[in-house]
């Protein structure tokens, strides 16, 4: 990770997964001042509300996700504070539905693709949901699809990829397979920005940001995770993440 350059302009981004909190919740309030506090130029939510973010722009995945539908639920929401345009809420007929959305929104760096996405526990439809799915079944479903998704050559430059991934990096947890699938899910032109412990954390996460070669990250950092009264916010760490351009001498960051 390189260090901010002062006067040099950035893009502050926030990735939390909310666990469905409620805006109107003791939680949900807490979150959102949170957010809020930091001022986000893009905000990436994974199991969220549609109205928790009430201003600037929002695009997010399909409502079915393969669990009973429930009024306003989305696994991904993408947040600007400029309008966005190529909106796509498939990205591939392959990946498990409903986990996936992407747009391009202008910001101080130009205009960026981003990529959202939320890839599906090992349990997934294994003893809830359908019930018709093997431990890591899912999960490795939507990595073969994201593969094909991010090697497109239109995601070479000026994207970011971010989401609920549902491993740690380094591999932790999930099994040898898992993580070669994500791993080779991942083109060598993007440089992980989350990797291992996260600073103020101490501990590795399971959300992640990527981002293309012609960017730089200048600060990763762990959002509050507990109320005033030490209870959790959610059973996910929110990050916060400060990405510039990348310097010409090819220092592209973390």
């Amino acid at each position: 990770m390189q260090e901010r350059e002062r006067g040099e302009p950035a893009v502050r981004i926030v990735l939390w997964n909310i666990a469905w909190r409620r805006r109107q919740s003791p939680a949900g309030r807490v979150i959102a001042d949170v957010i809020e506090q930091h001022a986000p130029d893009l905000v990436c939510l994974t199991e969220a509300h549609t109205d928790f973010l009430p201003n600037g722009h929002l695009i997010h995945a399909r409502a079915d996700y393969g669990y009973p539908l429930k009024e306003g639920r989305r696994k991904v929401l993408l947040w600007s504070r400029q309008p966005w345009t190529g909106i796509d809420d498939l990205g591939d007929e392959r990946l498990p539905p409903g986990r996936f959305v992407a747009g391009t929104t202008e910001t101080q760096l130009g205009s960026l693709r981003m990529i959202g996405m939320c890839v599906p526990w090992p349990a997934a439809h294994v003893a809830t949901g359908r019930k018709d799915r093997r431990p890591w079944e899912d999960h490795l479903v939507y990595l073969q699809g994201l593969s094909d998704i991010l090697a497109r050559e239109d995601h070479a430059e000026r994207t970011l990829v971010v989401g609920d991934v549902n491993q740690f990096i380094p591999r932790k947890r999930a099994s040898l397979r898992a993580f070669q699938a994500l791993t080779d899910a991942i083109p060598p032109f993007l440089r992980l920005a989350t990797e291992g412990a996260i600073p103020e954390l101490d501990q590795p996460a399971i959300d992640h940001l990527w981002h293309t070669a012609d960017l730089r990250t200048v600060r990763v950092g762990a959002l509050p995770g507990h109320d005033p009264d030490g209870r959790a916010l959610s059973d996910h760490v929110g990050l916060f993440i400060e990405i510039q351009q990348a310097h010409d001498d090819g220092t592209a960051g973390r």
